[in-house]
């Protein structure tokens, strides 16, 4: 029954983006469907369920942000965001690096959990190419908590800081263009998975604009003392053990009331042979007992000097910006 009410809001969302080619619109029609379905425990029920009834789900090597597909087509695609605290509950420290997404719009709304301080930027201005250095100005500064909303614009930096316990947010994604061809095409499954090597194949021929591929430069920035740091290439987060990511899935499933999806668990086929079996087992055990399970973030996930910073290291950042003539116009 909640995964009939997952698709009711997935059928909502489907129709405001197909009401016209104004995708700022459609985002706009968009918000009260996913504040009503972030509203609904039912339907994230269905989002855990659906998750757990994927081939992979019990051997995906760990991330920091552990993420549940939900629905993914040519207009839209919609993905639910787990975030795990840090182990000692700091939430003044970015869970990633100041980043945009080119010329993606992004809403996102908190489902589950106290929710993060989110930031938002101008768009970089480069102000020394020999440096890599660019100006930013801060847009805005404030909670995202549950049930908020926020949309953040093509080209638009922002970070998320760590939650101070598991937050879990919906992510609605879609190009500011209207919907053509080029993004059916991108969801066919076998060019995704070799999205990558093609859009490193498309760059060096030159033809990325005509594909309209988004090809990864200058999207993540660090804070200095002189501003911000631009990387010309993304540098990703290392994937840890699987034994994390069960140990972060099964945090997840217990800390949102959803024990009863052992059962799905143990119904699998695979679920005595994948490799991570016995924690698998084990944490089947304490979910069904009651025994709280913890989270993990892995080695490299935390602490790491591209990613992870203060809110005071950002702000000297910001300062050094103000101070700079070419970021005052």
């Amino acid at each position: 029954m909640a995964s009939s009410d997952l698709s009711s809001y997935v059928s909502a969302l489907r129709a405001a983006f197909s009401a016209s080619s104004d995708k700022y619109a459609a985002h706009a029609r968009a918000l009260p469907i996913l504040q009503e379905m972030a509203a609904s425990r039912r339907a994230l029920t269905a989002v855990v369920e659906r998750h757990l009834e994927r081939p992979d789900a019990l051997s995906i090597r760990n991330y920091p942000v552990v993420s549940f597909d939900i629905e993914s087509n040519p207009h839209f695609g919609l993905v639910a965001n787990c975030w795990i605290p840090l182990p000692n509950g700091d939430t003044n420290m970015s869970t990633k690096a100041i980043h945009h997404h080119g010329d993606m719009l992004l809403t996102t709304v908190t489902a589950f959990g106290p929710g993060y301080e989110h930031w938002t930027f101008t768009h970089p201005e480069l102000i020394d190419p020999a440096e890599h250095l660019f100006a930013m100005r801060l847009l805005d500064r404030a909670p995202h908590p549950a049930g908020h909303a926020d949309f953040v614009d093509a080209n638009i930096g922002h970070v998320p800081f760590y939650p101070p316990s598991l937050t879990i947010t919906y992510a609605l994604w879609s190009s500011r263009k209207p919907t053509t061809w080029r993004d059916a095409l991108k969801r066919v499954p076998a060019l995704h998975k070799h999205s990558t090597t093609l859009r490193q194949m498309a760059s060096g021929l030159g033809l990325g604009r005509a594909l309209d591929l988004k090809v990864v430069e200058y999207f993540d920035f660090c804070p200095s003392e002189q501003g911000f740091h631009g990387m010309r290439d993304r540098e990703e987060f290392r994937r840890g053990p699987v034994e994390d990511y069960l140990y972060s899935l099964f945090h997840i499933i217990q800390r949102t009331g959803n024990e009863a999806l052992g059962a799905v668990i143990r119904r699998r086929a695979d679920v005595a042979s994948v490799p991570e079996a016995p924690a698998v087992a084990r944490l089947l055990q304490d979910l069904e007992g009651g025994r709280p399970i913890e989270g993990r973030l892995s080695e490299g996930h935390y602490d790491v000097p591209f990613a992870n910073f203060t809110s005071e290291t950002i702000e000297r950042g910001l300062a050094a910006c103000a101070a700079t003539p070419a970021a005052r116009h």
